[in-house]
């Protein structure tokens, strides 16, 4: 492509499914994304995929803003998405334990809330909520409950903060590509149709189109 626009660094922060646990073809929906915004619209963006396997937000928060700050540069536009909640959200014992989360809600929204009232000072944010595990026995409804309540927090501190908040988490419950995915993969990640889901969904949402000044 000859009249490609060089620009943008986009980082990723979240966890698994940000990373792309379960995809063939590796990388996940922010590989996807990078990908079309160089075949579509013409910007050849440099995408860091930031997302670490069974962080949480408590991990996320201690470690984000140095990842990004070193990947920050005046030359180009910076760009922060995130996406987590999933391992805030699970179970904190092994052995069938299944009565305390890794993080609890207060502590997630704390977290959530410093993380990104930081996060929009620093560069345009946006925040992609948690989707659904699969809709299975006791366990993964019990971390669906858990997740229902933290996208209901996480949507109203996005509001709070006026950072573009994407809720994906009832459509990836009721989904049944997306459910099919998770079937594929193991209950908690999707195999790749997934991630071509969820990328084709987030490229959709106006918030992302509005950062890259796309036109609807």
């Amino acid at each position: 492509m000859t009249d490609r626009i060089i620009g943008h660094r986009v980082c990723f922060f979240g966890d698994s499914l940000v990373n792309g646990v379960r995809d063939a073809q590796k990388g996940g929906w922010p590989m996807r994304l990078g990908q079309r915004l160089l075949n579509d619209i013409g910007l050849d963006a440099t995408i860091y995929n930031l997302g670490i396997r069974a962080e949480t937000s408590s991990d996320l928060k201690n470690r984000w803003y140095d990842d990004a700050t070193r990947r920050k540069v005046d030359e180009f536009p910076l760009v922060l998405v995130f996406c987590f909640g999933l391992n805030d959200a699970n179970h904190a014992q092994e052995r069938g334990e299944e009565t305390t989360m890794r993080v609890s809600h207060a502590q997630s929204l704390a977290n959530a809330t410093d993380i990104m009232t930081r996060a929009r000072e620093m560069a345009p944010t946006l925040w992609v909520g948690p989707q659904a595990v699969i809709d299975g026995g006791r366990s993964s409804k019990i971390v669906n409950e858990r997740l229902e309540g933290l996208n209901q927090l996480f949507a109203e501190t996005a509001r709070g903060l006026e950072i573009p908040y994407f809720d994906v988490f009832e459509r990836t419950r009721n989904d049944e590509t997306w459910q099919r995915a998770l079937r594929r993969g193991d209950g908690y990640h999707p195999d790749t149709a997934g991630y071509d889901l969820l990328a084709e969904m987030i490229w959709q949402w106006q918030g992302w189109r509005d950062v890259f000044a796309m036109n609807s």
